[in-house]
């Protein structure tokens, strides 16, 4: 698996802003960096490929794809108003997503679109997570892409065990 003919995180963060819609409750950068990762990792295990082209980082506060932040970074923590465009004009990132992407954005809004920024963070910091052990080798190591399959794979197959 790799990340060839995956979108560019700013697209898919534009996407998940477009699917969210007028009359919720606006996302936060952290949320939306947060959506993404786990958009990615669910595209892995569900669909069999990744959303993302870029491997996110192991950031303080979680896994971050680093030109998603700089995108939305003069938003601070308050809710994020408008696209990610392209440096030096008013042109949104915007790629075609096809049935199959468009359905993990959409379980993802659904699963985790409520949750607060640090529920969010907490839930992909926590230890043994593909953050934890990039973050073990410091701070902006990049997060590999096997490490995100294997962690989605665990969770997808712990939410199908069913009780004796």
């Amino acid at each position: 698996m790799n990340r060839t003919n995956a979108h560019d995180p700013r697209a898919i963060a534009n996407r998940l802003l477009e699917l969210r819609g007028e009359g919720q409750t606006p996302l936060t950068v952290m949320q939306l960096i947060k959506l993404v990762y786990i958009a990615d990792g669910w595209a892995m295990t569900l669909i069999g490929r990744p959303l993302a082209k870029a491997d996110p980082q192991a950031w303080q506060y979680g896994p971050v794809y680093p030109e998603l932040y700089r995108a939305f970074k003069r938003f601070g923590p308050n809710p994020v108003t408008a696209p990610a465009t392209i440096a030096g004009s008013d042109v949104a990132y915007r790629e075609s997503f096809d049935a199959e992407e468009e359905g993990v954005l959409r379980a993802v809004l659904d699963t985790y679109g409520k949750l607060s920024a640090f529920k969010l963070s907490d839930l992909t910091h926590q230890p043994g997570t593909p953050w934890s052990k990039a973050y073990d080798n410091g701070v902006y190591s990049p997060i590999p892409l096997g490490d995100i399959k294997a962690h989605f794979d665990d969770l997808k197959a712990s939410r199908q065990r069913v009780p004796a």
